[in-house]
């Protein structure tokens, strides 16, 4: 539409100038220049208004003024540019407001009419409706390429809207997938904690206790066969830890065996009585839920050897319909709930609320202590 204004603009000055040559021939030389130096500052005009905002403010309108003024001269000098005035009408709906231009298009039609008056014209109402009508048709027309504009410029803004939010996006979906993998990373260390404090660090912690008794001299060749033995345990829950496979316990025994000999184990190392009772049919067995519970076993065991100087311990694994219950119950000296806040408790916790399992812990001083761990069964882990 723009290539076309122009064109409508060089092609109606070209027709007064053909029409001027044609009547008055090499006299009419001065309107010719005139229409020159006109067409010439035409484009001119368009030339600078291909930099980005050279017609900013006032400079257009002003550009838009000299135009008019020219061809004022032109049409006073000669009828035949009367009809140029048909693509200033587009000039006017392009650089002035909506308000301006239809009062520009009334002056320029005003005037079209007039100076056809004024020359002469003996065909009265062509010479009114003609302006007229192509006032008229140029204001609509001008006024729908407007519409376009806008819309288009509209367009622009909500597809630069959408790239920068589908950038956005991105940047949130790389952000929330580095986000995921930290979590991952974090959540494999606490496990790998918990798999370390409730085999090996605990499995030190025997060794420790049996070394300080074979330095009192109590039995030293069975302590150090013990002390062989539980080392060579841990060893080999070092590796399954590495190669992150199931507990040893449980690759050869179920949870019952596993926990029978964790609990053998405990009475030979420290003359601590352990019992076991189970209660209810197990059912399928599942490998997350017995490492859960045999790790949670573990660790409560492993406090009652540090902290309880208990005679006795109790172990009681329940299983019902719905869900599996593991108690630890020992006859020690009990602690004070308020000021427990070691890492085996938490680790506990951590492991069970993972399956949607709870811990339980009830201890006051010279009480003794009971653990109860209870894991959900018949769901997806």
């Amino acid at each position: 539409m723009q290539f076309g204004a122009h064109g409508l603009f060089a092609a109606l000055l070209a027709v007064g100038v053909g029409r001027v040559l044609a009547v008055d021939g090499a006299d009419g030389w001065w309107i010719v220049l005139l229409a020159a130096v006109e067409l010439a500052w035409y484009f001119a005009g368009v030339a600078v208004a291909r930099r980005p905002g050279a017609f900013a403010g006032s400079a257009g309108r002003w550009w838009l003024a000299v135009l008019v003024f020219g061809w004022l001269v032109l049409v006073v000098s000669d009828p035949n540019f009367v009809w140029v005035t048909f693509a200033l009408f587009f000039l006017t709906f392009h650089l002035l407001s909506i308000p301006q231009a239809l009062a520009a298009t009334v002056a320029l039609t005003a005037v079209a009419i007039g100076a056809s008056l004024w020359h002469g014209d003996t065909d009265t109402v062509p010479s009114i409706l003609g302006p007229v009508i192509g006032a008229t048709v140029a204001a609509g027309m001008a006024m729908v390429y407007q519409q376009l504009a806008r819309e288009a410029e509209q367009r622009q803004l909500l597809v630069d809207e959408l790239t920068e939010a589908h950038r956005e996006l991105v940047g949130a979906q790389d952000e929330l997938a580095l986000l995921q993998r930290e979590s991952g990373v974090l959540a494999e260390r606490s496990r790998l904690a918990r798999d370390i404090h409730d085999t090996l660090a605990q499995g030190f912690s025997s060794i420790l206790l049996l070394a300080r008794a074979g330095q009192r001299g109590t039995e030293p060749t069975a302590i150090f066969t013990q002390i062989a033995d539980t080392a060579q345990e841990n060893l080999t829950e070092a590796r399954r830890v590495v190669a992150a496979l199931a507990p040893a316990d449980l690759e050869s025994a179920p949870l019952e065996s596993a926990l029978r000999r964790v609990l053998a184990q405990l009475t030979e190392q420290t003359g601590i009585a352990g019992e076991l009772r189970t209660d209810g049919d197990p059912g399928i067995p599942s490998m997350e839920c017995d490492v859960a519970l045999l790790r949670v076993a573990q660790s409560a065991l492993a406090n009652v050897r540090l902290h309880s100087q208990a005679h006795r311990v109790r172990v009681t694994l329940g299983y019902a319909a719905d869900e599996v219950r593991l108690d630890v119950v020992d006859d020690g000296i009990g602690f004070d709930q308020r000021e427990a806040g070691g890492f085996g408790l938490r680790a506990m916790r951590d492991r069970l609320a993972e399956l949607g399992g709870t811990l339980v812990v009830e201890s006051a001083p010279g009480d003794g202590t009971a653990v109860a761990a209870t894991l959900p069964v018949g769901r997806t882990l």
